[in-house]
């Protein structure tokens, strides 16, 4: 059973999805906003992040989905008076309890899922999983032009961290990653990872056949 916690916490909806352990760069330049930062800085506290169900992500109020991530400030710059630029890193799932419009942000009841005790996934699972990995990573490298050993990646051995790494690979729509984060069983997220993953490195696979077959034949 998951253990969680209970906090209001700032919420920050957005047209992407934040998993735990990823890092996302931000450009501050609403109001609301920069009061939310300021906030945050002034009690050294973390704001949430999920994926816009309906609505914008300026102006108006966004309707969020129900599961988002917690995220800490790591840097911040002063881009100009009105701009900020922000990397978060982010931590925990929660799931939004209650929306709450008291201030110039929206504020979310959350229940913070803390880091569960260690599922147990079949080791062929993640060993699937690892191989995937590597093969996307080497694959993507390749792809940009850059030496196949520069893939290799030390891979999470905690099962969850390993599962939340794999969404990171994965370029997907908003709604497959959304599923991905909402999912909690350890070994069935890792299951979806690994279909889209080897879907998405087919056809990378694909597009450097196609290139290089391109090239041989114009020489």
């Amino acid at each position: 059973m998951v253990n969680t916690e209970t906090q209001k916490i700032p919420l920050f909806p957005l047209s992407t999805v934040l998993f735990p352990g990823g890092t996302i760069p931000l450009q501050i330049f609403e109001d609301r906003y920069h009061s939310m930062v300021q906030d945050c800085l002034d009690t050294d506290s973390k704001f949430g992040i999920v994926l816009i169900k309906e609505g914008q992500e300026v102006g108006g109020n966004a309707v969020p989905h129900k599961v988002g991530t917690l995220a800490k400030i790591t840097k911040i710059r002063k881009l100009s008076q009105n701009r900020l630029y922000l990397t978060a890193v982010g931590e925990k799932r929660f799931n939004i309890v209650e929306l709450i419009q008291n201030k110039a942000y929206l504020e979310g009841l959350v229940e913070i899922q803390n880091l569960p005790p260690e599922q147990e996934v079949a080791e062929q699972s993640l060993k699937k999983a690892k191989t995937a990995a590597s093969r996307h990573l080497k694959a993507i490298v390749s792809m940009n032009g850059g030496w196949v050993n520069k893939a290799e990646t030390p891979l999470p051995t905690n099962p969850d961290q390993l599962s939340f790494f794999l969404a990171q690979l994965i370029q997907g729509t908003n709604k497959i990653r959304q599923t991905i984060l909402e999912e909690t069983s350890v070994e069935r997220r890792i299951e979806i990872c690994l279909f889209h993953l080897q879907a998405e490195s087919k056809n990378i696979s694909s597009s450097l056949n196609t290139d290089l077959l391109f090239k041989f034949s114009r020489n």
